[in-house]
């Protein structure tokens, strides 16, 4: 289990690239159109609903693999793995919230329901926002972390420090949208790699 954490991040990755490339949220939901738009979609709209929620599970492992990895180089203070896991639950939780919009969504167009399809579909095109949230918190605390701790290359935190700043901008934000999965598969190979040319500590207590 311990050795498939750091991993996790790669399928979460995939999970929201399914979501990134399968969803299909017309740019105005209240288009009498839409309800078409998303029916004849519908196999791939499920797809990207249901991937956000086994994403769910990914992300919450990964969380874990990241809070085990800045941990172990923390001092006696744990700031930086505490914010950094409790923010990938949040991105956790508006995962789970998008996916199930998601899949509402594709439930009323297949139903014909113009004003639920026009309800669900604002909510889809804002149903981030609360992973968006996580994620900047997540940003802040492992770029940080991973420069006091150098848990996570140099290059890599700051790139991540980066993305936290975006993350806040506003509109730029999409940034974070669009290279999530490349962020997520990054630092699970990063931290999996790590983890392995890492010194077994346990042992060298024994020894």
């Amino acid at each position: 289990m311990q050795k498939f954490l750091p991993w996790s991040g790669v399928l979460a990755a995939a999970a929201w690239a399914v979501q990134l490339f399968a969803a299909t949220t017309p740019d105005d939901p209240a288009d009498p159109r839409a309800v078409t738009m998303i029916g004849d979609a519908v196999v791939a709209n499920y797809a990207a609903g249901f991937a956000l929620l086994a994403g769910v599970l990914f992300l919450v492992l990964f969380a874990a693999a990241t809070r085990h990895a800045l941990r172990s180089r923390e001092a006696a203070e744990s700031t930086y793995s505490s914010v950094a896991h409790g923010g990938l639950l949040v991105a956790a939780g508006g995962f789970g919230a998008l996916g199930v919009v998601q899949i509402a969504l594709t439930n009323a167009a297949r139903a014909h329901d113009a004003a639920a399809t026009a309800t669900l579909g604002q909510l889809a095109l804002i149903g981030w926002l609360p992973a968006l949230a996580g994620l900047i918190a997540a940003f802040l605390a492992v770029g940080l972390g991973g420069l006091r701790t150098a848990a996570l290359p140099r290059w890599f935190a700051l790139a991540t420090v980066a993305l936290a700043v975006v993350g806040v901008l506003g509109p730029l934000a999409i940034i974070v949208y669009l290279v999530l999965p490349l962020w997520l598969a990054t630092a699970s190979v990063l931290l999996a790699v790590r983890r392995s040319t890492a010194p077994d500590r346990a042992a060298e207590a024994v020894v």
